[in-house]
């Protein structure tokens, strides 16, 4: 496949083409830990400390530092700083060597491989992070939308005892003095025309034995139907 490039060489802009592999394209990248070498080797011919270079660049130490252990690469808004603090050409910063005058117009078309290759890399890594963002998204909008429709909805066709600590049940045991109370909560989705009281025996999670306490008819009580609210027991142990 073909590749055109340009550069510039002194003030003269050159333009070519050059063909390489599918292969031999995937297998180069730009490799950190060689330009990071090749960095701190320039600095130190130069008799420059690390400090020294992120200040000219007005940047951290520890940045010069993570470059030069192959961590990271440097921003591009400072390739060109660096390359003339260093005295290096772009080129030369990309493929982390010297070139050769004779090397220059390979290393051009090696180094621009290397940009694009690492560049579609990035783009890939980039559209995969937002459809993985995207998808915690629409499984996070989901959550939400059950929690604001399914969730809030009241509840129907229940009757539970309330908590023992709850305030409710603290002061009615208050009121009912020794035999205590027993307080439910209850909804229904229909007209609740009476309540049926049924009273179950159990010793050691056998049934000994069940008998019926008796209904409470709302049309007796001339109330009207409640379809949620709480309901009151208050036992008489002592008539039982």
């Amino acid at each position: 496949m073909g590749h055109p490039w340009q550069f510039y060489h002194g003030e003269v802009l050159i333009f070519s083409w050059s063909c390489y592999a599918e292969k031999v394209k995937r297998r180069i990248a730009m490799d950190t830990v060689k330009i990071g070498k090749y960095i701190a080797g320039k600095r130190k011919a130069l008799g420059m400390t690390q400090a020294q270079v992120a200040e000219k660049l007005g940047m951290s130490d520890k940045s010069v530092s993570k470059w030069e252990r192959g961590i990271c690469l440097p921003d591009v808004s400072v390739y060109m700083a660096l390359c003339e603090i260093l005295g290096i050409s772009l080129n030369e910063f990309i493929a982390g060597e010297d070139i050769e005058p004779a090397e220059v117009v390979q290393k051009s078309e090696e180094n621009l491989i290397q940009v694009t290759e690492d560049g579609e890399h990035r783009k890939s890594k980039l559209k995969k992070i937002i459809v993985l963002l995207a998808v915690f998204g629409s499984v996070m909008a989901g959550i939400l939308i059950y929690l604001l429709t399914f969730k809030n909805q009241p509840r129907v066709n229940y009757i539970e005892p309330l908590a023992q600590d709850s305030t409710e049940m603290n002061i009615a045991g208050m009121l009912s003095d020794a035999d205590g109370a027993f307080l439910y909560d209850y909804a229904v989705d229909k007209e609740i025309k009476g309540i049926s009281f049924e009273l179950a025996v159990y010793k050691k999670g056998v049934l000994e034995s069940e008998s019926s306490l008796g209904t409470i008819s709302w049309s007796e009580l001339e109330q009207i139907s409640l379809r949620n609210g709480m309901i009151a027991v208050i036992p008489d142990f002592q008539n039982l």
